[in-house]
């Protein structure tokens, strides 16, 4: 692979106090663009270890951990033994990144707060991931993605759109969009530093996350305030995925040409000058009967029949694919989105690859998701020789 081995991230160190999702996702992210990202578990690990498919006879690793954790050393310490503190501490100093997602006021009891670590380093990034932020009404809470998923409306916007029964995303979206956003953050932060001199607490919480990235085409009618607002409809009322004679696939249109070119493969050409449907806001706003058009036409044939008259319209189209099929289907190999890795305690398994793709700098998977413990002995002997230095 042509570029610099090392990564853009190179030379930076993250230390982690994570678990779960939210904060181990964005780490692996950063360790993916070379920073060397060391996560400090419990003696009992991240409670991800027991999350997902496991392999017979290996006992701390399980499908979640191994997804949001390549490219990471871990070390145990127990932060509630005093000496274990302690050497947190030390670890942390020598960050230029610390990411943690405890309950707001956890790691201030520990001694691992930022203003702890940062009178000892002013050049410190410290990122402090809750679930909604630190208003005293607000900051106990327990939350997991399920609830930022309430309260952003996620739920209203996939009810059920017969029912109107309210519906979860089927993911843990709002982890994954805080995810995202710490990662984003962190690199914005290291940029300030570099150009201001000095490091910053990053706060994220997952509630203001996922209202922003819900917010733009889903929340409509929260967004216009006051008298004389006229109702457009949103996406979330367009029906994509449709039953055919065997199954199901996906069927879109956001442009007129691309509407067009769904009724053509269709056989609805009345549709097209139909003023119910001829803008995008008629669309919107006509959505239920349009659903019903489309899905009763996709009915009469096959998946199979269906895509390859959506592909000849140039249109927007594809199949519903699985855990089962993903891996074969010819768009996702096509893109070399996935890789197949080996380790030789929890064997062979499949990834995503990064997504970002770096000309002259490359993201790469250095290292699979390490074993509970793999690095201790090796992270606390490198701090003991910083300490001498």
């Amino acid at each position: 692979m042509a570029g610099d081995p090392a990564g853009p991230l190179d030379g930076f160190r993250v230390i982690e106090f994570c678990s779960t999702l939210s904060g181990p996702f964005a780490t692996m992210l950063l360790a993916d663009q070379g920073a060397d990202v060391i996560k400090v578990e419990t003696p009992q690990g991240d409670q991800s270890r027991q999350i997902g498919n496991r392999r017979d006879g290996v006992a701390d690793i399980a499908t979640l951990f191994v997804n949001i954790n390549r490219n990471k050393r871990s070390v145990v310490l127990n932060l509630k033994d005093p000496d274990d503190a302690r050497t947190a501490r030390a670890l942390a100093e020598t960050a230029d990144v610390v990411v943690q997602n405890f309950r707001p006021g956890v790691m201030e009891r520990m001694g691992l707060g930022y203003d702890d670590l940062s009178a000892a380093n002013d050049q410190l990034i410290y990122v402090s991931i809750s679930g909604l932020g630190d208003h005293p009404t607000v900051r106990g809470r327990r939350v997991y993605d399920i609830v930022s998923q309430g309260l952003a409306g996620f739920c209203s916007v996939q009810a059920d759109r017969e029912t109107g029964e309210p519906r979860t995303v089927q993911t843990a979206i709002t982890d994954k969009i805080a995810s995202m956003v710490v990662w984003q953050g962190v690199t914005a932060a290291l940029l300030h530093r570099l150009r201001r001199g000095k490091g910053q607490h990053i706060k994220v919480n997952m509630l203001s996350a996922a209202l922003s990235f819900l917010w733009p085409e889903a929340m409509p009618g929260a967004t216009f305030t006051g008298p004389g607002v006229q109702a457009g409809g949103t996406l979330s009322g367009v029906q994509y995925v449709f039953a055919t004679r065997d199954g199901h696939i996906l069927v879109g249109h956001v442009s007129n040409e691309e509407f067009a070119g769904c009724c053509r493969a269709l056989g609805l050409d009345a549709l097209i000058t139909d003023p119910r449907f001829d803008a995008i806001g008629g669309r919107f706003r006509n959505a239920a009967a349009l659903n019903k058009l489309f899905a009763d036409a996709l009915a009469r044939d096959t998946s199979a029949h269906w895509l390859e008259l959506l592909e000849a319209e140039d249109t927007v189209f594809a199949p519903i694919n699985s855990a089962a099929t993903i891996a074969d289907d010819a768009i996702i190999r096509a893109a070399g989105v996935l890789a197949d890795h080996h380790d030789p305690v929890y064997g062979s398994f499949r990834q995503p690859v990064h997504p970002v793709d770096f000309g002259a700098s490359p993201a790469r998977h250095r290292r699979n998701a390490p074993l509970l413990g793999e690095h201790t002995a090796e992270v606390l002997a490198e701090l003991a020789d910083r300490t001498r230095t």
